[in-house]
């Protein structure tokens, strides 16, 4: 099969989707250590880069969420880890910056989502050599959840020629 990306718009766009819920799963399991969310998590990194900062500010900086990030807010400060206060310049809009609990929480995000990068770093430097030339096959090889994999291999399972099978399929083979 040719795996020119190009050829395969619709493949592309699911294995994205679902790698996109791999990291976003993998990144939930990691903050809930800290008692927190992936997007709680990335509101307090924006905040304490960029903060004191308004609700629309920090709305214009979030990826992880769309659309008004007030609920969002008012979880991370009824967690303490922000406080609000009104702006000096117009007094219709609400701040937000980091407690010092926020400011302790920066570094332990940090230091999570250090090991969650180097485990994606890792991968991503197998899956080229793995699959030269092939860009499907790499992202392919980059889906590690069993239940988003089965998903796509059930719709797309020629994506997953090239690749070996599962530890658990070779373990029941005769």
């Amino acid at each position: 099969m040719n795996n020119i990306i190009a050829d395969h718009p619709e493949e592309f766009r699911y294995l994205i989707l679902a790698l996109q819920r791999q990291g976003n799963r993998q990144l939930n399991a990691l903050f809930s250590q800290l008692e927190l969310t992936n997007s709680q998590a990335e509101a307090i990194e924006i905040i304490g880069t960029y903060g004191p900062m308004s609700t629309r500010e920090v709305g214009d900086y979030l990826i992880c969420e769309s659309g008004s990030p007030s609920r969002l807010l008012a979880t991370l400060a009824e967690k303490r880890l922000t406080m609000t206060s009104q702006s000096a310049e117009d007094k219709r809009i609400t701040l937000h910056a980091l407690t010092p609990a926020g400011r302790e929480m920066t570094t332990a995000i940090t230091n999570l989502k250090r090991e969650f990068h180097e485990g994606i770093r890792t991968t991503l430097k197998n899956a080229p050599s793995a699959h030269p030339q092939d860009i499907l096959t790499q992202l392919t090889h980059l889906l590690t959840d069993p239940s988003l994999s089965a998903a796509m291999q059930k719709r797309y399972p020629h994506l997953f020629d090239k690749l070996p099978p599962p530890a658990s399929a070779e373990k029941t083979k005769p």
